[in-house]
């Protein structure tokens, strides 16, 4: 049996929409992998299918947030990435890369094409106004993208449960230049959402930056892919703090000024240094005895020396007896048995 299945893309506005259509398995025997057909529609009872130049599967299909236009990526890898217009004419080809996203930011007036997931994370930005190349890089092991409300940053996750490891998130700009970089401080801590806070309205269109030179593109070309455990460290990042953004604009301010802590948290942190040293000093103090310490340890040498003594007469007692049977004594218990009269005076002293 083969399934059926059908998405809506919606235009803004929702005055039109693209009905991706697949099934799994190409009743035709053109193809292993099933069937996928794009059709276009609209409120005033317009539909046209749209032609792709590639057989395969359909990726994604993203309407430009401001324009009458969209972007298909089609195709069995490397995929063919189509700009199209309304009339469902290609307007201009991407050519052939290792995509799977498209990503207009929410001006419309850049868009990025991208690989995530299962892919490197390719990323190539483009000018909507003339789709000139503004940037070429790799986000590695991203499995989010989202842009900031201003249009000109945006943020990529390497989130759980998709990745459970060297989890983090990076502020990057179209450039491909690292505002910001947090990675989880172990394995035991997981990241599973990001999400910006986003103004009540439309930000004004960020300024487009210039295309990338064909040098510049070639020097960011990606090296030979290393599993996360293995790399020396993080990408060193520009700055630490998310950058402040007014008016849809960027200003990057003093990082320095923005590293350093608040007055309340620097005497918040003096209060528990002194609070942990107090403990310390506390643990490590030998108290002074009392006087009821020391007659305590008085007296208790005393009834040590008491039992000692009459120990010395039990012995004593012991030795008088065999005495009494008529056994021979050596002089050292003599001595011990003529020491008796002298025992019991120390005793008696010791008890008053």
């Amino acid at each position: 049996s083969s399934g059926i299945n059908a998405e809506w893309p919606l235009r803004p506005g929702g005055k039109c929409a693209i009905i991706i259509a697949s099934n799994d398995v190409d009743k035709t025997g053109a193809s292993y992998y099933g069937q996928t057909l794009l059709y276009f529609i609209s409120i005033r009872g317009e539909s046209n299918q749209i032609v792709l130049k590639k057989n395969g599967p359909v990726y994604s299909v993203e309407w430009n947030p401001q324009r009458d236009e969209f972007i298909v990526l089609y195709g069995f890898m490397p995929c063919k990435g189509t700009l199209f217009n309304v009339k469902c004419d290609p307007i201009h080809e991407f050519g052939e890369n290792h995509y799977n996203e498209i990503l207009f930011n929410p001006q419309g007036n850049m868009v990025g094409l991208c690989g995530f997931g299962n892919l490197r994370g390719k990323i190539k930005f483009y000018d909507t106004e003339n789709n000139k190349l503004l940037s070429d890089f790799v986000a590695a092991d991203a499995t989010f993208f989202e842009w900031a409300p201003c249009g000109d940053v945006f943020i990529t996750g390497t989130l759980s449960p998709r990745l459970r490891q060297d989890n983090e998130f990076k502020l990057w700009d179209v450039s491909g230049k690292i505002l910001h970089h947090y990675q989880v401080p172990t394995d035991e801590t997981q990241l599973w959402q990001l999400m910006w806070i986003n103004p009540a309205t439309l930000l004004p269109p960020p300024v487009v930056p210039r295309p990338a030179t064909s040098k510049e593109i070639a020097a960011g070309k990606p090296q030979a892919y290393r599993p996360p455990g293995s790399r020396q460290g993080p990408a060193a990042a520009t700055r630490s703090l998310l950058p402040n953004v007014q008016g849809g604009v960027y200003k990057p301010g003093s990082d320095a000024q923005r590293n350093q802590p608040s007055r309340q948290a620097q005497k918040n942190q003096r209060k528990r240094e002194n609070r942990a040293k107090q403990i310390e000093d506390e643990k490590n103090a030998v108290p002074e005895p009392t006087m009821q310490d020391l007659q305590s340890t008085i007296v208790d040498e005393r009834e040590k020396k008491v039992r000692n003594l009459k120990k010395k007469l039990h012995q004593i007692e012991k030795l008088k007896g065999q005495v009494a049977q008529g056994k021979t004594l050596e002089k050292n218990q003599m001595d011990k048995i003529a020491s008796e009269n002298d025992l019991i005076e120390e005793i008696k002293r010791l008890e008053l």
